[in-house]
């Protein structure tokens, strides 16, 4: 049972479920989420975990040089049980955005079908599996706004997450590298070297800590969010200068407390 939990990575899925309440309360939701929040919150939880259940099905073998103790690369799961358990999440969580209205179902099913087509085949695309992957964080917290039915509000914060998520999508190349020239993965870092991705990826993070200034200044967040976002864009920031192998950990420490800035300034506390 645990090597399942883990295999879904329940902190990313966490942060899938935060997102969705915090896009849901920009875009004008009580504090305490109605039903039909939670059945997005259940949504994206479980299309989360199935994407990165089919994710590991499919780079079962990289994962044995880069990541040897995920589940499947410890021979834990079978690759038949991670694709079941996988579909199973995929269709679990589509029928509940199903329950909310067909524009959530819709978009469930799309990120789901991205989701799959990512593992099988734009992971090893050069960027753009990158900035699919990062279109589809910031389409978390869309997702809150379309559950409510105005998804508008809630853009500049995608936009924040796309960026930021972006860059450490391309520090994870840096740091996968090795197993994905061994198995003609065609990305950032090997098609074009190290140095020259990482500047990308600082001028992605970058961006993102300048534009992070914006939802404040928009009136979309109240005054604590600047006390959590400067925490977050330091760290933000000491990634560009960290080791490579500690840059994309230090981008996921930021994000998370950039998720705490979005709830202080969205509860206006």
């Amino acid at each position: 049972m645990a090597a399942y939990i883990t295999l879904l990575r329940p902190l990313n899925g966490l942060m899938s479920v935060i997102a969705v309440w915090i896009g849901a309360l920009i875009a004008g939701a009580p504090f305490v989420p109605d039903i039909s929040i939670i059945f997005g919150m259940v949504a994206v939880f479980l299309i989360s975990g199935g994407g990165m259940a089919i994710n590991d099905f499919f780079d079962v073998e990289i994962d044995k040089l880069n990541k040897p103790n995920r589940p499947l690369a410890s021979g834990k799961i079978s690759k038949r049980a991670a694709l079941a358990y996988s579909g199973a999440l995929f269709i679990i969580g589509n029928a509940a955005a199903y329950m909310i209205s067909f524009d959530a179902f819709i978009t469930a099913v799309v990120v789901s079908a991205l989701l799959i087509a990512y593992a099988a085949y734009l992971k090893k695309t050069i960027l753009i599996g990158n900035l699919i992957v990062s279109g589809l964080v910031g389409l978390t917290f869309v997702f809150g706004g379309i559950i409510i039915g105005d998804y508008l509000p809630v853009l500049p914060l995608a936009l924040l997450a796309f960026l930021s998520n972006t860059a450490r999508e391309i520090y994870k190349t840096v740091d996968d590298a090795m197993g994905d020239r061994r198995y003609n993965v065609n990305s950032l870092a090997i098609k074009i070297g190290v140095v020259r991705t990482r500047i990308i990826g600082n001028v992605f993070l970058i961006v993102a800590v300048i534009f992070s200034f914006v939802p404040y200044f928009l009136g979309l967040l109240g005054i604590m969010y600047m006390f959590f976002v400067l925490l977050a864009d330091i760290i933000f920031l000491s990634a560009v200068i960290a080791p490579a192998k500690y840059s994309s950990k230090l981008i996921k420490v930021a994000m998370i407390i950039a998720l705490i800035a979005f709830i202080a300034g969205a509860v206006k506390i």
